[in-house]
């Protein structure tokens, strides 16, 4: 297998990301310099500044994140809100029992388990009140997802240990947490 270019490289880790990343991060994940950073993620930007691309490179603040581009905003707010009054996907219901099941848990460990980019389910379940935010007590930059009272409430149970299987499901987040760290 070939190695990457850093341009693709710094890509494929503000993608994964899924919520904008610092420029010390990207630096520290592939090794290299701050200049080699600057001119791969300068480059990045002018290649997805082409009308070809449905994506953006933002900056704020020193991070970087993925986006939209402006121009497309009709387009994803009809995404939205056709996904808003479907049913369920299978991703957003696996990632759903992810979070009921082992949650309180971070975004990072539920692409872990699902193996990929989990940002779009998330917001999806969060705009629907299924799930709930809040900061990582120990890591300030990270959110973790639990489930919310209304979906705890609409599965008609009283709390969340109430599910079934859910002793099991406990064993296999305590497996995780050994695994991640």
């Amino acid at each position: 297998m070939s190695e990457q270019p850093l341009e693709s490289k710094i890509e494929a880790i503000i993608f994964m990301s899924g919520s904008p990343i610092s420029t010390k991060k990207i630096i520290d994940l592939v090794g290299c310099s701050e200049d080699e950073a600057s001119l791969a993620i300068t480059s990045l930007k002018e290649r997805l500044s082409s009308s070809l691309s449905g994506i953006s490179l933002m900056e704020a603040d020193g991070s970087f994140q993925l986006v939209t581009k402006p121009e497309l905003a009709p387009i994803i707010q009809k995404m939205v809100k056709d996904e808003m009054t479907e049913e369920l996907t299978p991703a957003a219901l696996e990632t759903l029992s992810l979070i009921t099941y082992i949650g309180p848990t971070t975004k990072s460990a539920i692409e872990y388990i699902r193996g990929v980019n989990s940002s779009f389910t998330i917001r999806n379940l969060l705009i629907r009140g299924l799930i709930e935010r809040s900061i990582h007590p120990q890591k300030n930059n990270t959110y973790i997802y639990r489930p919310s009272l209304d979906l705890i409430r609409h599965l008609g149970l009283s709390r969340k240990e109430d599910m079934p299987d859910f002793d099991k499901f406990q064993e296999l987040k305590k497996t995780l947490e050994n695994e991640q760290a």
